[in-house]
């Protein structure tokens, strides 16, 4: 598996990013320096040499699309962001239909731009472990990860071509490294079945902020 450095200029005033999603997002049972939202700010970093940028934590706890909704004014508009990434689907799965899912997101993506000029940014989310989540037996046709791919993360890809958006398809780029290399599934995601784990963080920062770069460059 190859990973690319992006290095690209951006101006030099701090960019502030809000990430807005569930407990994925939030990362409250990760190590502080291995949480999502600290990784990706020190990758970014990274990748874009002499740039300063703020990570604004928006994740809660079993959030869904549809309640973030009620929030999105002092969750994101309230931080007056240059970047905002939203990240749904995990609990919408088992509690939304896809179309009430698609017009949360559509409600949150109005919002953020009628009241700031932030570029958005949507991200799948990352898989569930079939095996080993409660929800396991709960989708006996499809199966719970084909569920929230085929129902909810293509509603996304869907919704970031409608709303000329930027997406970076985390569900997708993970699957393909867990296919690539088996033994991530348990290095990556906790014995839940849909937490990450530290290194699943490593992981999936890498996407998200490949996709940021692009963003920035005005290419996705």
């Amino acid at each position: 598996m190859v990973f690319f450095l992006y290095c690209v200029s951006v101006s030099a005033n701090e960019t502030t990013v809000v990430m807005l999603g569930d407990s994925t997002t939030l990362c409250d049972l990760n190590a502080a320096d291995k949480k999502l939202t600290v990784l990706v700010e020190k990758k970014l970093g990274e990748a874009i040499k002499g740039a300063t940028f703020k990570i604004v934590n928006s994740g809660v706890n079993s959030s869904t699309a549809k309640m973030a909704v009620l929030g999105v004014k002092t969750s994101v508009i309230g931080f007056k962001p240059d970047v905002v990434t939203i990240s749904f689907g995990l609990n919408d799965t088992g509690n939304s239909t896809p179309e009430e899912f698609r017009q949360s997101l559509e409600i949150i993506i109005d919002a953020i731009q009628k009241d700031t000029k932030a570029k958005i940014m949507l991200i799948t989310s990352s898989p569930f472990d079939n095996a080993r989540h409660f929800w396991k037996d709960k989708f006996p046709k499809e199966g719970l990860d084909k569920t929230l791919d085929t129902k909810f993360c293509e509603e996304m890809r869907k919704l970031a071509v409608n709303k000329k958006v930027g997406l970076c398809d985390l569900h997708k780029d993970m699957v393909a490294a867990f296919k690539e290399n088996p033994t991530l599934v348990n290095k990556s995601i906790l014995p839940d079945g849909v937490h990450l784990t530290d290194d699943g963080n490593v992981l999936a920062s890498g996407f998200i902020v490949a996709d940021i770069v692009k963003l920035l460059k005005g290419s996705k």
